[in-house]
This record gives C-alpha cells, structure tokens and sequence, in this order.
C-alpha cells in the first residue's frame, strides 16, 4: 500500500484499499458457505434445464441478441459527456476523463453515488415486465439484462476515469459479466486487472484494426457466447417446477447486484492502480 514519492494517498483511499482486499479474500463465514451450495443447487437444476424443449433455440436467439448488442455498444460515447458534465455540476472542473483521477476517490464516490441502486432497480423492473411473457420473454430479457448490466460496468469504468470506446475497456467489462455470471467463480479468481495491462499496452502501440486483427474480435465473440448460454441457462432453470421458481425469480436482481459490486471494487482498484502506481496494491 505504498504510494510513489511525491503523491500521498488519503487515508479514504487507504481504507478503500483495505476494503478492496478484504472483498478479494472474504472469510469463510456459514454465509459464504450457503452462498457456494447455493450455487451448486443452481448448477444442479441447469443440468436438467438440457431437457426443456426449444432450449437450443432460445440459446442461439440470446447469443445472436447479446452478439449484435456489443457491436451497438462500441458506438456508444453517451457516457463521457454525461459523467464529465456530472462532475462540473459538482464543482470539478475537468476537461477529460484521465483528469478524474487528479482527485481523491472520496470525491469520486461522492459523484457516482446510487449508481447500483439505480441498475438494480431497472434490471428489476425489467425482469418483471418481461416475465410476465414466459418462456416467448427469455430472449429480450436477457438481451435487454447484460445491456443494462454492460451499461452499469460503463457508467462505473467513466466515473472511474476509464474511456469505454476503447475496446480493451469493452473488453474488460464483459470479462466482469462473464466471471459473475458464472456462479463457481469466485472473487479470488478475479485476475482481470493484469490481462487488461496487457490489453492496454498492446493498444497504445497498434491501431484498433490491429488488435482486432491479432484476436480481440474473437475473444470478445467467445466471450459474449460463454456469457449468453450461463445466462439463458439460469433463466431458464425457472421452468423447471418448484426449485425453477425460486431461483430464476430473481435472478436479474442477485446478477445485477453481483455485477454493481465487482464493479464497485474493479474499478476503483483500478483508479488507485492508475493514480499510485501498481506497487499501491502492495502487488
């Protein structure tokens, strides 16, 4: 937790890193405990999810969705301007988004504040509305669940300082989905950060078409594919009578939750990484 000569880290930011960490290797509590057989109840009744007739069907039709999703997204800049002009209303006088990380992150949490409250209700909202349609609903709901999710990772990365029209940044958020959405994952298993160094330094010395010519295209693709069937497969595990119900009910509240709070500590490690140095993770 050291930070470069020269720059103090504020105690807020300390304690941030403290929290960090403490998320990053949680104890081994009886909730942590119900949390891991909890998630192998669910990938119990995925496995009879195989079963339900037009699963294949509703599979390809959420990839084909989630697939022509993120190639709208990348045209997507509505987060610079807004998060900057956020900020100006606040009293910070900044001109891009690496100028956010000249401030504390005290600062910054102050003018992100309610955003997971904000995706969480929508994603709510929205599994809600759609699920009154049934089985016909799987599609959009779950096109319409990583759109708002991939949207919930962007505001954060901006806030943050991080520029979302890179594609290492897409990149980067959809990994967030992908690990959550995969309930065996834990937040120990969460190494994005050192791949995404990778990923940045590759784009600083070659053009967009490069690296998408090298692989990220594929990688994005691959990505996107994982992320629909775990999802389509949770959501339709709710078909599956009695144990369906009770965990396909919530499930665009719990994922988009997770989501907001691997959010939360990512991208704010990443704000002191990028402020400090990587030495401030003690790394």
């Amino acid at each position: 937790m050291q930070a470069p000569e020269g720059r103090n880290i504020s105690s807020y930011e300390r304690q941030a890193l403290v929290e960090i960490a403490e998320w990053r290797n949680p104890p081994d509590t009886w909730m942590a405990q119900a949390s891991r057989k909890a998630a192998e109840s669910w990938g119990t009744v995925t496995e009879l999810v195989t079963k339900i007739p037009g699963v294949e069907w509703a599979m390809e039709n959420v990839i084909t969705g989630l697939l022509e999703l993120t190639n709208e997204i990348t045209q997507d800049s509505v987060w610079t301007e807004a998060v900057l002009k956020e900020f100006h209303g606040k009293g910070y006088e900044l001109t891009s988004l690496p100028d956010i990380r000249q401030l504390d992150l005290e600062d910054v949490d102050k003018v992100m504040t309610g955003l997971d409250k904000k995706y969480i209700g929508l994603a709510s909202a929205e599994g809600v509305a759609t699920g009154a349609a049934g089985a016909a609903g799987i599609v959009p709901d779950l096109v319409a669940l990583v759109a708002l999710n991939l949207r919930a990772a962007g505001e954060t990365a901006t806030y943050c300082g991080f520029d979302m029209s890179d594609p290492d940044e897409r990149l980067y958020a959809l990994q967030i989905l992908d690990h959550v959405a995969n309930s065996g994952n834990s937040t120990k298993d969460v190494t994005l950060a050192p791949a995404m160094r990778t990923a940045s330094r590759v784009a600083r010395k070659h053009s967009t078409d490069f690296i998408e010519q090298v692989g990220l295209g594929n990688v994005i693709e691959g990505i996107v594919r994982r992320l629909g069937m775990n999802l389509t497969e949770k959501k339709l595990a709710q078909m599956v009578p009695v144990t369906g119900a009770l965990l396909g009910g919530g499930l665009n509240y719990l994922y988009t939750a997770k989501v907001c709070r691997h959010c939360h500590f990512l991208y704010r490690e990443r704000f002191l990484e990028a402020k400090y140095g990587p030495e401030v993770l003690g790394g």
